[in-house]
């Protein structure tokens, strides 16, 4: 099993060191793209097997962007919060 040196920087790490309004910008982006997808129609299928398996694909994921558009706003904004906290840490630590 490998253990972590105290050197080596994580995902968590290099995500919560950008800067606080990229994560609100992407937060911002995230919830347009996949509200787009969400509000989107999707047309009864046919009687045929290829557009039914086709309107199930397009259902689930349909439904995923539905749950997603509000999470993943969600942590990103947390992300932001943390992010910013940090940066804050860091310039009351060099002054």
């Amino acid at each position: 099993m490998m253990t972590k040196s105290a050197s080596s920087k994580g995902f968590g790490d290099f995500f919560l060191a950008l800067p606080w309004h990229w994560h609100l910008t992407l937060a911002v982006a995230g919830y347009l793209i996949l509200h787009a997808l969400a509000a989107r129609e999707i047309p009864l299928p046919g009687q045929s097997p290829e557009e039914t398996a086709l309107y199930a694909h397009r259902l689930v994921w349909k439904t995923a962007a539905s749950i997603f558009q509000y999470l993943l706003p969600a942590a990103f904004s947390l992300a932001g919060i943390l992010s910013f906290r940090r940066a804050e840490k860091r310039r009351q630590k060099n002054k």
